[in-house]
């Protein structure tokens, strides 16, 4: 069985071709982030247009490296949401066009919940896992069992993707903020600076905002503030300085993150994590979940590292394995920007 995956939830393009569920023959990716870089984030009319310039180059290169024939095409999983709303209507129409032109099944599957499937091409999917989800726009903690997810907690502010970006703003380090905040903190010292873990009401909830403000405090009082710019080309204390906020920064929010992680597997008495999302990529983030996972004898999953930002081949993941439970979309399936973890997904049966 062949199945084709659409993405477009934010700023990249994306199509790619599974063959089972356990084998990718294409996996093709069309991003727009330079043309978001001027502005320190994505531009969501930018990333629509680009979505619409792109798709049909996309599907077209995605079947000609899986070496195959529009009609060959067993199934289309679309992202239905959540997303930017102009970037998910350029996928689900798209999808929706192909269907009935030729005449293949569709379904439409939530952008989120497929960044954990993302785990489970070529791999058992256990009964029961915690999920965890750390990407640029969100910051959650799910229970999978029965084929269902439910929420746990999320962040009540800024995702985990948005304080790292934030941060490298702040230290003029560009963006996406990330990947440099991660290089960076390998030279740093993680116990220069020490910040105030939040506390929230819910639990498993997160919260991030408050440790930016704390980063922004530390940056205006330190006397080289007046000559941050672009790393390159920094003196040996303003270097030194950068990295140990970038180390400690990256220390604190990690260790956040892995703490309610496994607080969340002692309360609802689970013993499987399975992470997914952009961050997920993070050094820090990799080591400590699996330190900690092996320590406790826990089983655990994180994406290989080409599949934790967004991609079409979790999408085909996911939309196979609900095909495969007897789920189905049809015509009336409309993009839904707020589409919610474990909700029905409409125009389904």
């Amino acid at each position: 069985m062949y199945t084709l995956g659409i993405e477009t939830s934010c700023d990249e393009t994306a199509c790619a071709v599974l063959k089972g569920g356990d084998q990718v023959l294409a996996n093709v990716i069309s991003s727009s982030l330079i043309h978001h870089r001027p502005f320190g984030g994505v531009v969501p009319e930018i990333a629509s247009r680009h979505c619409l310039e792109a798709i049909d180059v996309v599907y077209e290169r995605t079947l000609r490296k899986a070496r195959l024939k529009p009609k060959q095409i067993d199934l289309i999983a679309v992202t239905q949401g959540p997303g930017l709303i102009g970037s998910v209507f350029v996928g689900v129409s798209f999808a929706k066009a192909l269907s009935f032109a030729l005449d293949i099944p569709l379904i439409g599957v939530n952008h989120i919940e497929a960044h954990l499937e993302a785990n489970f091409i070529g791999q058992k999917k256990p009964r029961t896992f915690i999920g965890l989800i750390a990407s640029g726009g969100h910051t959650t903690l799910l229970r999978y069992e029965k084929d269902r997810y439910r929420l746990l907690g999320e962040t009540v502010d800024d995702a985990i993707g948005e304080a790292y970006d934030k941060v490298a703003k702040i230290l003029n380090l560009g963006y996406p903020g990330g990947p440099v905040i991660d290089r960076l903190a390998q030279s740093g010292n993680p116990k220069s600076f020490s910040f105030t873990k939040p506390k929230q009401d819910g639990e498993f909830d997160f919260s991030f905002s408050g440790i930016k403000t704390a980063v922004l405090n530390l940056v205006e009082r330190n006397p080289l503030t007046p000559t941050l710019s672009p790393f390159r080309g920094r003196g040996k204390g303003e270097g030194e300085f950068v990295q140990d906020l970038c180390a400690s920064f990256q220390m604190h929010v990690m260790n956040w993150i892995v703490q309610k992680t496994f607080l969340a597997c002692e309360e609802q008495k689970v013993r499987c994590i399975v992470v997914g999302g952009g961050v997920s990529a993070n050094s820090k983030l990799r080591s400590l979940l699996s330190e900690e996972a092996e320590l406790r004898g826990i089983q655990w999953f994180l994406p290989p590292l080409e599949l934790t930002t967004d991609n079409a081949a979790m999408i085909a993941r996911l939309g196979y394995a609900q095909f495969k439970q007897g789920r189905r979309s049809d015509f009336t399936m409309a993009a839904n920007p707020s589409l919610k973890i474990g909700g029905e997904i409409n125009g389904r049966h």
